[in-house]
């Protein structure tokens, strides 16, 4: 993304803030540690170089910069993170190898054929900065980050769960900085696209996904902006009324579960009931907070019936304790 390009992100941020402000209690508004994401404004460094700096609840956890969960807390949000060097970059090296083992496994038995496509979601530019490090698999040679190896299966276990079910429209709510929407644009083939976050997020997401579709992104910011059909459009939460078409797919990953009861049926009244066909998503089985749901008590399930259901791993403490399951789950109509 080119210097003006970004400015003019930049330029338009704190009119996002201010409607965010505006519309609070319509029952869009975020809950906890996701509140910050209303008033935090990040360098212009920080946007274009996201992935060198510690933001939490984009998609990032520590373990992508390398850093202890103690350093990954609210009170380091954007700031760079610390170059790694001797022993620690070492570790992460292992973590890293690790990783690549544990998806060539999975690749090996339930997606062999897909292996070009998996390349093509964790080969990482340098152009957002983050860990980069050397991969070899067969005759690929590429660059890949700890946090792509991770996040990869997911558009390529969608793709395959929707294999009979064109998907021409799809949504992602509480989508990080946009790489599980690049994803899936690029192995469903959707021709128009939903992401819709908070406004942090926007603006990474933004960036993001305007360097992989310089032609194709479209803000939905103010109340004078529309959804365009063909475009990747970047919608504020308070202006989903905007997505006016029917949607194949929804997805979300690890978000519903930080959402208070209203939040979800403020998304589930406005967009999922009346639009979506399939909705397919990765949340806890079980509430964490006071105010957040298990997944079975998500007040939309009702418009739907489950196609496909698993728990994809057990969530943890601190201390390595399991504290929920996450499920993965396809539902549709």
């Amino acid at each position: 993304m080119d210097a003006a390009t970004l400015r003019g992100l930049l330029d338009r941020y704190p009119a996002l803030l201010a409607d965010a402000e505006r519309h609070r209690g319509l029952g869009w508004d975020p809950a906890g540690g996701e509140v910050r994401k209303l008033t935090f404004r990040p360098t212009i460094e920080a946007v274009d170089r996201f992935a060198d700096h510690l933001f939490g609840g984009v998609g990032f956890d520590g373990r992508d910069f390398a850093v202890a969960p103690s350093e990954f807390g609210l009170a380091n949000v954007g700031v760079r993170r610390p170059e790694i060097l001797g022993v620690a970059r070492k570790r992460h090296r292992r973590l890293f190898d690790a990783q690549i083992q544990v998806e060539q496994r999975w690749l090996t038995a339930e997606c062999p054929h897909r292996l070009d496509d998996w390349i093509s979601l964790v080969e990482e530019s340098d152009d957002f900065g983050g860990i980069r490090l050397p991969l070899t698999l067969g005759r690929h040679r590429v660059y890949s980050t700890y946090h792509a190896l991770r996040i990869a299966r997911r558009a390529i276990v969608v793709s395959e769960l929707m294999r009979d079910r064109p998907v021409r429209t799809l949504v992602e709510i509480g989508g990080g900085h946009g790489r599980t929407t690049r994803d899936l644009v690029w192995m469903l083939g959707a021709g128009t696209a939903f992401y819709v976050d908070l406004p942090l997020n926007l603006l990474l997401a933004a960036r993001f996904l305007g360097h992989f579709f310089p032609d194709r992104v479209n803000l939905v910011w103010a109340e004078g902006d529309t959804a365009v059909e063909g475009c990747i459009n970047i919608v504020a939460p308070w202006l989903v009324d905007r997505i006016e078409v029917p949607i194949d797919l929804l997805v979300n990953f690890l978000s519903f579960q930080h959402m208070t009861a209203d939040t979800l049926r403020f998304y589930g009244e406005r967009l999922i009931e009346p639009r979506v066909g399939a909705l397919y998503h990765h949340n806890r089985d079980r509430p964490r907070e006071a105010f957040d749901l298990g997944l079975d008590d998500y007040p939309f399930r009702t418009a739907f019936k489950v196609a496909t259901r698993r728990e994809e791993y057990a969530a943890t403490d601190a201390a390595g304790n399991r504290i929920a399951a996450i499920i993965a789950e396809l539902l549709v109509r």
